[in-house]
């Protein structure tokens, strides 16, 4: 469904922030603004701003940033059309839809099409489980078998499959679905005769949902000894279900990761429900595939932490290792616990009890090094050759990690671990960063994430002051931008808006920062249409690097009471009593350091030692260079030498 944009503005002028968070959070007044504890991450003093005045929230505490559309986007984990559905309901918006292409129609409605089938399905599952005698004798007595509450059933909706050839075929067809939707939705099988039959027959159900609810795939676990037939099966691939990029108990599990800031990571669906029944309920299982980027990104969006439990299985350990590297390739903290051999969270949990079992893991939990040291030095300690092996193993996972702090954090541990040289282990890890660039660099690639450039060495004097003329530059940019956004509009010198000067002043300058060059050429742009647009406008853009870049610009975590001036009588100087000025002097300094910029670099040229009339040329470059330096330095009031 493609929502038109007048309904996307409507909801944006309707919508009321305080309102649409108070259905989450409790909020207090402090001055203007709301504050509650928040929802993001693990706090106990609240640092979660809601400004009613600007329409946003922002927490000073892990950074979280946007308006009621990305709240209800991230707390319920919902597509942006999804929110804007949620909030058109609340605030009884008629939706609007867009006319797209004739191709995008028919393909939301075949996508519709699978996510009504495949609900009825459910359903279909649901209630043969429990109305019907095979699914009570068969089904029911299995789930009692293995303990599971008539509670945790219905909570993941499971259900049981007939085992007869055509029972859903034929109550689908009933309903008016035709077999080749059927079939799109992998529900039904043709066989060679293209006779339809039931994909799933004499099985538990397990459905699937997306992180918003709804029912995209089946899962299903036969019940009969039957060396022709897999234990679990899965719908194939549709467009609505990647299997790569689905996480089984993600919709049950989704605010509770949030809570806990922690997400456990299991193998399978009754694995799910077993750690739901002893109370731990922020899990998801992976379903017995190899773990993904994309199943990755998808926990990432409640939290930065994984607690991966392997099952009691040494092989299958080993071969899911890769995991943990992907894992801390994208930036997130993993911690592992292992069972005890021939046992998985399931089985485990049943055979001692809930409470025994949350002790287990609290107790068992280790960091992925000392897991990894443990693992693959057990059987090497006496062969010196493997025993290298598997350190090299251990520092090549460190050498993913993004972060290079945490990188030397974890590269000290490993050292005191293992009892190995901390300069050689970091040599060895400079090794595998620089294959890495060198892999990429064969791929194809254009540029390197910073996390894969070891750690830097500085070659010369000026390293160290470029790099603080970066920060100052980044710094003066943003305050630039701030104030155009914040301020633009104010009069100064006459009728004169401040945006005027800003923009004329800053003409020449080009923005080396890409969220804030961003906003200028946007801000450009509408000027050229004739829209001169705020803060306002940026918060209510459907961007979320641009929205959260104008929150920023706009948030503080401080405020001046009005009972300071009311009551005391004490009057506080405020940003916009001079603007003409602040925004002088503040382009003057970003001109200055691009100024000095341009000095370092062309200094480094002149160490280069170039051909003599090179060096004539560049130091006609820096004296030019230099007196520009000391004419906006004498206007700032600072002396350069």
């Amino acid at each position: 469904m493609s929502i038109s944009q007048a309904t996307i503005q409507e909801v944006q002028r309707s919508v009321h922030i305080e309102e649409v968070i108070a259905d989450f959070l409790t909020l207090q007044k402090k001055g203007k603004n709301l504050w509650a504890c928040c929802p993001f991450h693990h706090e106990k003093t609240p640092s979660f701003s809601v400004s009613p005045a600007k329409g946003f929230y922002k927490c000073f505490g892990c950074d979280a940033a946007g308006d009621a559309i990305t709240f209800i986007r991230e707390i319920e984990g919902i597509s942006f059309v999804e929110a804007i559905k949620y909030l058109a309901n609340k605030y009884g918006i008629d939706i609007q839809e867009s006319e797209p292409h004739e191709q995008k129609i028919q393909q939301q409605h075949e996508k519709d099409s699978l996510y009504i089938l495949l609900n009825l399905a459910k359903e279909y599952y649901v209630n043969t489980l429990w109305k019907h005698i095979e699914g009570q004798t068969v089904g029911l007595s299995y789930f009692r078998e293995r303990h599971f509450s008539e509670h945790f059933i219905k909570k993941f909706e499971l259900g049981y499959s007939l085992d007869a050839w055509e029972a859903f075929c034929r109550f689908a067809k009933h309903k008016g679905y035709k077999e080749a939707l059927l079939e799109k939705a992998g529900l039904i099988i043709q066989n060679e005769h293209k006779k339809p039959y039931d994909r799933f027959r004499g099985r538990i159900i397990f459905p699937i949902h997306n992180v918003s609810g709804k029912v995209i795939a089946i899962g299903a676990r036969i019940l009969k000894t039957d060396s022709k037939q897999s234990k679990y099966i899965n719908s194939p691939e549709t467009a609505i279900y990647h299997k790569g990029s689905t996480l089984y108990g993600i919709f049950q599990a989704k605010h509770q990761i949030r809570q806990e800031d922690n997400c456990y990571l299991v193998e399978g669906y009754t694995d799910v429900i077993g750690l739901h029944m002893a109370g731990i309920t922020n899990v998801v299982a992976s379903s017995g595939t190899s773990l993904t980027e994309e199943q990755i990104q998808l926990i990432s969006r409640f939290t930065k932490h994984i607690t991966i439990v392997f099952d009691g299985d040494p092989a299958g350990i080993r071969a899911s290792l890769r995991g943990v590297d992907m894992v801390l390739e994208k930036g997130l903290d993993v911690k592992i616990v292992s069972l005890p051999e021939g046992e998985d969270p399931d089985s485990y949990t049943r055979k001692v009890g809930a409470k025994a079992f949350q002790n287990y893991l609290q107790a068992q939990e280790q960091d992925f090094i000392r897991f990894k040291a443990t693992l693959l030095l057990k059987s090497h300690q006496q062969d010196p050759i493997r025993k290298a092996g598997a350190i090299k193993e251990i520092i090549q996972s460190i050498a993913v990690v993004p972060d290079a702090v945490k990188r030397a954090v974890l590269t000290q541990q490993c050292s005191e671990l293992l009892g190995i040289d901390e300069a050689v282990l970091n040599t060895e890890q400079s090794k595998l960063i620089l294959q890495r660039k060198q892999e990429q660099l064969r791929r194809g690639e254009r540029s390197f994430r910073e996390h894969t450039t070891a750690t830097p060495i500085v070659l010369n004097p000026s390293a160290e002051q470029t790099h603080k003329l970066d920060d100052s530059i980044k710094a003066y940019e943003r305050e630039s931008i701030r104030m155009l956004l914040n301020y633009g509009t104010v009069p100064i010198e006459g009728d004169k808006p401040l945006y005027t000067y800003l923009l004329q002043e800053l003409e020449e300058v080009h923005f080396r920062t890409p969220e804030y060059r961003e906003i200028m050429e946007h801000f450009q742009q509408q000027l050229a249409q004739g829209n001169v647009v705020n803060t306002t406008y940026f918060i209510q853009h459907q961007d979320e690097n641009m929205k959260k870049t104008a929150i920023d610009l706009a948030a503080s975590p401080y405020e001046v009471s009005d009972y300071w001036e009311e009551g005391h009588q004490i009057y506080t100087a405020k940003e916009e009593d001079d603007l003409h000025q602040a925004a002088f002097k503040n382009i003057l300094r970003l001109k200055l350091r691009l100024i000095q910029q341009l000095i370092e670099d062309n200094r480094a040229g002149l160490q280069n030692a170039p051909e003599p009339e090179i060096e004539d040329q560049l130091l006609q470059v820096h004296t030019f260079l230099k007196q520009s330096e000391v004419r906006i330095a004498h206007q700032l009031g600072i002396v350069i030498w």
